[in-house]
């Protein structure tokens, strides 16, 4: 005989039945919840943040071991601060897709030019050893240039060998905004600057001859039409027949046989370059200026090049010390 179940037992049955039910599918569903998250979270914590992130692209122009060693400090500072920066040769920029956000480093008068044919409205900063003419300049356009002041180079003639004053400079027409200053700096440190005007690299020898007789040092200048991969050598060389130093603008201008320069160090650069692009973030998208310079300066001198020439150089701490008092006392 099959037993009778009351009609409040199994209403309270029911009850049970339904919260345990209840309880499954609240333990299912969260579960589920958890297992999505795990799964998707990653990729949407990633999109959200790329999104947020700065695109940088640095262009070389070459594979010197300065424009590649500042690209590379450019890119480890950048991502330091989540800014994803990728370097490239200026051959791949015609590849590139135009794109109204992303900011472009160019290193180089080669990656400079490619650009501003590529794009001349790109968000850029340039960094140069010269202004180069006729490329735009606007609030989303800025030049850093890399060349030291040429005071500095007069200070570092000094710093040298303060009997070195009378001071020979090679220069065309494109390097006149640096002879002007060169000519006030050198009134202001009683030295006697004498600039000869190169209008044609075939006349670049009969004036280098000149230049060398009647001048202490021969100075080096940024100034493509005399100093080039083609002249350097000679003048160089040239200038050691006559037993005359040259105080050049660069590293190599010293490792090729310059007796001392003053320059920007790749490692300066990329600093100095990082802060501006930071900068430019923090300030709605502008540069602050149209041309900024190096906050810093290196000196390298080439012993045994002065030695040959029975020159007895200071060390490089003495020169940077003395350049540094010269700066104080302006």
């Amino acid at each position: 005989m099959n037993a009778i179940i009351s009609s409040p037992l199994l209403q309270k049955f029911s009850t049970a039945m339904f919260r345990n039910r209840e309880r499954a599918r609240s333990r299912y569903s969260m579960r589920l919840s958890m297992l999505l998250f795990m799964v998707f979270a990653p990729w949407i914590l990633f999109s959200s943040h790329a999104d947020s992130q700065h695109r940088v692209v640095i262009i070389t122009s070459t594979d010197s071991s300065f424009q590649q060693q500042a690209a590379v400090r450019i890119r480890q500072n950048l991502y330091k601060n989540d800014i994803d920066a990728t370097i490239i040769p200026a051959i791949d920029v015609p590849s590139l897709s135009r794109d109204s956000k992303t900011v472009y480093v160019a290193i180089g008068e080669s990656a400079i030019k490619t650009l501003n044919e590529f794009d001349e409205n790109a968000i850029v900063l340039r960094l140069n050893n010269r202004r180069i003419p006729d490329i735009n300049y606007t609030s989303i356009q800025s030049d850093l240039i890399t060349a030291q002041s040429p005071c500095r180079h007069l200070q570092l003639i000094k710093a040298v060998n303060p009997r070195w004053m009378t001071v020979g400079v090679l220069s065309s027409i494109d390097s006149a905004d640096t002879t002007a200053e060169l000519t006030r700096c050198a009134i202001r440190f009683n030295m006697n600057l004498q600039l000869y005007a190169i209008a044609d690299e075939k006349d670049l020898q009969k004036t280098l001859e000149t230049a060398v007789e009647n001048n202490k040092v021969l100075l080096a200048i940024v100034d493509p039409l005399v100093y080039n991969s083609r002249t350097v050598k000679n003048i160089l060389l040239t200038s050691y027949r006559h037993r005359k130093p040259v105080i050049g603008y660069s590293e190599s201008f010293v490792q090729a046989g310059a007796v001392a320069a003053i320059f920007t160090s790749p490692q300066t650069a990329g600093d100095d370059a990082t802060r501006i692009i930071n900068d430019f973030f923090d300030n709605n998208w502008q540069f602050t200026r149209n041309t900024y310079i190096p906050s810093e300066f290196t000196v390298s001198t080439n012993t045994q090049v002065a030695t040959s020439l029975d020159i007895n150089l200071p060390a490089i701490d003495a020169i940077l010390q003395s350049i540094r008092l010269m700066e104080m006392r302006r």
